[in-house]
């Protein structure tokens, strides 16, 4: 009868098989970077949150968005993962793949849902694309309408931030878009 009842427990506990098919945040991180979108089904099928979070860039759509894998974001977002989650830095996917210069994924984030701007003063996708001279990513998200004027966390804006790296064709556009 003991038996039952500790097979009973694992089972309503979800049991030793589901804890040992669920990764850490540190595998999580190396599987969805490596881009292995089986093992993602797996995991999301076995009862992983949609927006668990690896051990560096973020949740599954976040690591999705900062390598350019669009299956993967589709994958986690059809799940119900949140594709305007903040990670531990303050950053959203949208960031991350403005960061990265993959505009197909800035496209795909901004065409499902990603938010272009953000509400008091925070890191912006066009401050991340500025600051690494992304200009077709700057180009895309001013065409949207992201806020030329965005204010960072340290008040810094797109402009500062392309004019700080040099970017002297990005500041140009910035200003030709309005930008203070």
């Amino acid at each position: 009868m003991k038996i039952f009842f500790f097979i009973a427990a694992l089972f309503l506990a979800g049991g030793p098989v589901q804890a040992q098919t669920l990764p850490d945040a540190t595998r999580f991180s190396v599987v969805i970077e490596l881009g292995d979108v089986s093992s993602a089904r797996e995991w999301l099928d076995a009862g992983l949150p949609p927006d668990f979070e690896g051990s560096v860039i973020g949740t599954g759509v976040m690591i999705g968005a900062w390598e350019g894998n669009i299956p993967m974001m589709e994958l986690f977002v059809a799940r119900g993962a949140d594709i305007n989650k903040v990670n531990s830095h303050g950053e959203q996917a949208l960031l991350l793949a403005a960061w990265k210069g993959r505009l197909d994924a800035v496209r795909w984030l901004v065409e499902n849902g990603a938010r272009l701007n953000r509400q008091g003063k925070e890191w912006a996708a066009l401050h991340y694309a500025a600051f690494n001279g992304h200009a077709e990513v700057v180009a895309y998200l001013l065409e949207r309408g992201a806020d030329v004027n965005a204010l960072s966390t340290n008040g810094s804006t797109p402009l500062m931030m392309a004019a700080r790296e040099g970017k002297e064709s990005i500041a140009k556009t910035l200003l030709a878009a309005g930008a203070r």
